[in-house]
């Protein structure tokens, strides 16, 4: 795979008449199976948890008896500090990520919130989990909420409703910093954002020991799209990506 310092990333691909995992697992294990110690000092970050699943059981079919497995790790997930706790967030870190808030006081914030414009408790907490949707859309994509002063709409009867509700989405997500702040944390997605830039800046100064593969994730999210970036040109790693 890549050498450190190469120029060209290391990318590969799984075509799409195999299964990926299958192909993966056996693939890894041809070459690092020889020495179990090898195989279980690398990682892989994989898109979701049913990936890690896959993967898991992939080795399992591909060994045919025990076998200590590299670390697994579902970088799609939001609530990476506990999912994979020192992985991307070292204990000893000289810059600590605030810790995330809970799930539900979160939507019970932004209900407390949206009900400050009349809504019920039960409307507001509907409009609550869209508005955290929303948020999270836009700190995956890394869109500022500024940007929504930008969208424009032709002045018709019901561009006028979605201008009331646009206005109103708003000030609502002008309102949530403030909230995050007084509560010391901030929201999973943003955590996870924080992470993932931490990471590919900690291992493209000093790469981990073993090996690093990124597989099936295809996700263009610009926090994920730079580890990956930094993975595929460091040493021991590469990006392994479906039917390319």
């Amino acid at each position: 795979m890549s050498d450190g310092g190469a120029a060209r990333p290391a990318v590969f691909t799984i075509p799409a008449h195999r299964s990926f995992a299958d192909a993966l697992a056996a693939g890894l294990i041809a070459r690092h199976g020889r020495d179990p110690m090898a195989l279980a000092g690398g990682r892989i970050l994989l898109p979701n948890n049913r990936a890690v699943r896959a993967l898991t059981e992939a080795f399992v079919r591909a060994s045919g008896q025990g076998l200590v497995l590299p670390r697994l790790i579902a970088i799609g997930d939001p609530d990476l500090d506990d999912r994979i706790g020192g992985a991307l967030d070292p204990a000893d870190s000289a810059d600590p990520i605030p810790r995330a808030i809970d799930p539900l006081a979160r939507q019970l914030a932004l209900a407390a919130i949206v009900r400050r414009g009349g809504e019920g408790a039960a409307e507001a907490m509907r409009l609550a989990a869209d508005l955290a949707r929303t948020l999270d859309a836009l700190t995956i994509e890394e869109v500022p909420a500024a940007r929504l002063q930008a969208i424009a709409l032709e002045t018709d009867d019901l561009a006028v409703h979605w201008l009331k509700s646009l206005d109103r989405l708003k000030a609502i997500i002008a309102a949530w910093p403030a909230e995050l702040a007084a509560r010391g944390a901030i929201d999973l997605t943003e955590r996870r954002n924080r992470l993932l830039r931490a990471t590919a800046t900690r291992w493209t100064a000093a790469p981990p020991p073993g090996f690093t593969i990124a597989a099936g994730i295809t996700t263009a999210a610009p926090a994920v799209a730079a580890l990956l970036r930094t993975v595929s040109r460091m040493a021991g790693g590469a990006v392994v990506l479906p039917a390319l």
